[in-house]
């Protein structure tokens, strides 16, 4: 049998202002190429299908439309509801696309119903949970640690451990306190609360993870984060990212990961204006950090003739370096509004303002009847 374990799909994010609905779209039609090219028989999906808890019309039908093909194609789907999801939302029809071999977790009610995927694989479908989803099943559960929640979770649940069984769950799992590498780009709570330690997956040849968005292992290979599909913020500009396929024979699980081929990639690009100006266009999502001491007068629509996709700009200059704030409450009954134009003019460009200028601003300040020192 063999299955692809993708997660975090955040249908429907926007990064920057910039809609990535056409990225998602093109990454989703190769993960069902991907999926027709193996010979895949079921996609797992570890959570956040969507990226807030009320989805766009767009991206709902995105995900239909995905989901649709997956069923005319006899190609299972397993998946479970992230933190960013709306359970009910997510599972609204789940019964009838049961039957079409497309299944989705319900909200938890104190077990789990494995779904049999073959005579010898059983996948158990775990919706992201916190303490408060689960207490009224378990008297004894005492605090509201996401560890002792797990722990009454997975004692319950009846595991037949000589076929292959399959978690699949949205939570933020750590191995013996090392903690798994994050990005900007996730929302995870800090501190140590919403750890879950991996001893609590014993009972399981294969834990499908989701939440962090860089693919990795977790204490052993079988124990994995599938990873987000997508960069969703420059912190992942150099991460790798892949879907990870199981082949399973008999009890044994061998793990290939396939890496994904964006529409548009992630650059960092740091240099003067004039260099910068010199380089090859590209589509891809850009970040430009600009090193030229002077500021740069409509630098951002200069810059999209090259780059239509620039979504960020910023300075590594002097003045961003000694990082010159000014605090107007602290300097209002100090300074003139002239010396606070001149002060903030000084930051931002790195050099005085001329007589000239000068005489300009203080023209604009006298109608302003603003009080101007002569």
């Amino acid at each position: 049998m063999k299955l692809l374990h993708i997660s975090d799909l955040h249908l429907g994010k926007k990064l920057k202002g910039y809609s990535l609905l056409d990225d998602q779209r093109f990454i989703l039609n190769q993960i069902f190429d991907t999926a027709k090219e193996n010979n895949i028989d079921g996609i797992i999906i570890a959570g956040d299908i969507y990226d807030v808890s009320i989805p766009s019309t767009e991206a709902i039908n995105l995900f239909d439309k995905f989901i649709t093909q997956l069923s005319n194609e006899n190609i299972a789907c397993y998946a479970v509801s992230g933190n960013h999801d709306n359970i009910y939302r997510v599972t609204f029809g789940s019964d009838i696309m049961a039957k079409g071999n497309i299944h989705f977790a319900k909200k938890y009610s104190g077990n789990i119903t494995p779904i049999q995927a073959d005579e010898n694989t059983f996948i158990w479908l775990l919706p992201f949970i916190r303490p408060m989803d689960v207490r009224e099943f378990y008297p004894d559960f005492t605090n509201s640690s996401y560890e002792e929640m797990m722990q009454n979770v997975m004692k319950n649940l009846s595991v037949d451990e000589s076929k292959i069984n399959i978690l699949v769950a949205h939570q933020f799992v750590t191995c013996n306190g090392k903690q798994p590498e994050r990005t900007e780009s996730e929302t995870v709570s800090l501190g140590t609360l919403d750890n879950i330690d991996i001893s609590n997956f014993e009972k399981f040849d294969y834990v499908a993870l989701g939440h962090l968005h860089k693919s990795q292992a977790m204490g052993k290979d079988t124990i994995r984060y599938g990873g987000s599909p997508l960069k969703y913020s420059f912190s992942e500009k150099d991460d790798k990212k892949s879907m990870v396929l199981l082949n399973i024979e008999n009890k044994t699980i061998n793990i290939e990961k396939i890496p994904y081929k964006p529409l548009r990639d992630m650059q960092e690009i740091e240099g003067k204006f004039e260099n910068i100006q010199k380089l090859s266009p590209s589509d891809d999502y850009i970040k430009i950090i600009l090193n030229d001491e002077n500021y740069i007068l409509d630098v951002k629509s200069k810059l999209e003739t090259i780059f239509p996709n620039v979504m960020e700009i910023s300075y590594n200059n002097i003045a961003s370096r000694e990082n010159q704030d000014l605090s107007l409450i602290d300097t209002t009954e100090k300074y003139s509004p002239m010396d606070l134009f001149k002060t903030f003019y000084k930051q931002q460009q790195n050099q005085d303002l001329n007589d000239e200028q000068e005489k300009i601003i203080s023209d604009i300040f006298k109608d302003l009847n603003m009080e101007v020192e002569e």
